[in-house]
């Protein structure tokens, strides 16, 4: 046996079969998909920021422009978490937390040099893409609460604008009719 032989012998002994070029593969998928997510993300926290900003300003047209992206970029993680836990149910994990739990500890078993995505990368990835999503949720009741003042102040001016007029009457033509007169 030659050396170069010898070492390709001691490498393979190093990497076990099937199992860990599967996982290896679903590192390789699972960061991508994990810093993609964590991109969109960070989009939809500027965007749920600027929503923010064009409610105080009552800036409707800009607001709607922005409602729209934030759709499509909500539509996107979703796909984005669709593939995630597709991903997860192939290599037999559950879709959900306790599954990527189990799959992070798998990852972290793994000899160093037997993967070319390691788990801290992972963790670091997941755990910021974690973060930003709470900061989502978080600017998003804000919102929620910002949204719920604003529609109380617009009946409250609104009662406040029509409460000293007299209700009226129309005739067939649109005209008011004067109640007291008839």
């Amino acid at each position: 046996m030659t050396t170069d032989s010898k070492s390709a012998g001691d490498a393979s002994a190093l990497q076990p079969s099937g199992v860990d070029s599967g996982l290896e593969d679903l590192c390789q998928k699972m960061l991508g998909n994990i810093q993609d997510a964590l991109a969109l993300s960070r989009k939809l926290e500027r965007v749920l920021e600027s929503v923010h900003q064009k409610m105080l300003e009552r800036n409707i047209t800009a607001l709607e422009h922005s409602l729209e992206t934030q759709v499509q970029l909500l539509n996107m993680l979703q796909m984005n978490g669709a593939l995630r836990e597709h991903y997860l149910k192939h290599f037999g994990l559950s879709p959900d937390q306790q599954g990527m739990s189990h799959f992070f500890l798998l990852v972290n078993r793994q000899q160093p040099n037997t993967t070319t995505v390691n788990g801290t990368t992972l963790d670091k990835y997941w755990n910021q893409l974690e973060g930003s999503a709470n900061r989502c949720q978080q600017i998003n009741s804000a919102n929620g609460r910002l949204l719920a003042r604003l529609s109380a102040s617009t009946r409250k001016i609104i009662a406040l604008t029509f409460s000293e007029q007299t209700a009226a009457t129309y005739d067939q033509n649109g005209l008011t009719v004067n109640s007291m007169a008839e």
